[in-house]
């Protein structure tokens, strides 16, 4: 199972439309890491359905061009993938001798430390986005690609409020990173179940999940999807928050800031330190806030059959020739 092939490799050119390679790579070198690429990251995501489809068109003749789009995003997410993953390996021999690192032909020198993590990095990042650009594009083109409603991906997709990279970027940018979204989803399960379920009441929240379950449009005066954004702003800033909060963390290797240095004008990343980064998470609980009270007034205005009143009203009462009052 591959989108690479020996046959169509021709001195590296193949692979060379996604990262810029040695034209004195063999395609042997990285068949493994490319195989390994497509069955621990495509397959769990897609089902094996659709990834088998992906590569008959890779092997077939007539493929259209939506075929063809697909098939070159799956492409670039497994090469990327497969150099991130196996950078080790792909940067030693095995002999009959033991482990032993290769040396740089010609005037070539070994990468420095730094490089190298930043090679890995971007290895990483490409590879998980372009995933993500992937079912974005079924999700577009979904009557194209029929397979694509049986894979875990649009399982999931379907049910959740929060569905997508592009939805977060929206609120808090964490700039398309499925890495970062990947860390979140956790956490954002937790937060509709804690804190969405009591604000919209156990009954309106069921009933938005068993609506997204079965596609449904309509919701009383509004809609399902119209209900569904709204919560999902409100889950997106208290899960930022709550990340934050917890771990000090918002990208995949932790919360950083960029100031200015003075003088030169260039710029210096450095992690957050804890007041930075409890003020970060103060102000997406505040943001959290503000969103849940615009979820309340819809819901009280479109669906006020559901509406259960607000916590901050729960000890307002007519006192009125009573003999009872809140102390």
């Amino acid at each position: 199972m591959n989108v690479f092939s020996k046959d169509n490799w021709s001195d590296s050119d193949e692979l060379n439309k996604f990262i810029p390679v040695s034209a004195a790579l063999s395609f042997e070198k990285v068949e493994s890491s490319l195989e390994d690429a497509i069955r621990l990251f495509v397959l769990p995501l897609f089902g094996e359905q659709l990834t088998e489809q992906m590569v008959s068109y890779y092997t077939g003749a007539d493929t259209t061009d939506l075929q063809k789009e697909l098939l070159a995003e799956c492409q670039r997410a497994v090469a990327n993938l497969a150099f991130w993953y196996n950078y080790t390996e792909l940067n030693i021999r095995i002999t009959d001798q033991g482990m032993q690192r290769q040396e740089s032909e010609g005037t070539f020198k070994q990468t420095y430390k730094y490089q190298e993590d930043l090679l890995r990095q971007g290895f990483k990042n490409k590879g998980f986005n372009a995933l993500d650009r992937m079912i974005e594009f079924l999700d577009k083109h979904t009557d194209a690609f029929p397979e694509y409603k049986d894979s875990p991906a649009y399982a999931y997709r379907r049910n959740a409020i929060v569905r997508s990279t592009a939805e977060v970027d929206g609120c808090c940018f964490i700039n398309n990173s499925h890495l970062i979204f990947l860390r979140m989803k956790p956490l954002l399960k937790v937060v509709e179940e804690t804190r969405l379920q009591p604000l919209l009441g156990t009954t309106l929240y069921l009933l938005l999940q068993e609506s997204l379950k079965k596609e449904e449009s309509k919701l009383g005066e509004t809609t399902v999807e119209e209900l569904r954004s709204r919560c999902a702003k409100f889950v997106i800033f208290a899960t930022v928050a709550d990340l934050v909060r917890s771990t000090g963390s918002l990208t995949d290797r932790g919360l950083y800031f960029t100031q200015f240095l003075p003088g030169d004008g260039n710029t210096s990343v450095s992690p957050a330190d804890k007041e930075e980064t409890l003020a970060m998470a103060a102000d997406m609980e505040r943001k959290a806030q503000d969103y849940s009270a615009q979820l309340l007034r819809f819901v009280e205005n479109k669906l006020p059959e559901y509406f259960k009143g607000r916590q901050s009203q729960v000890l307002n009462r007519d006192n009125n020739h009573k003999r009872t009052v809140w102390l």
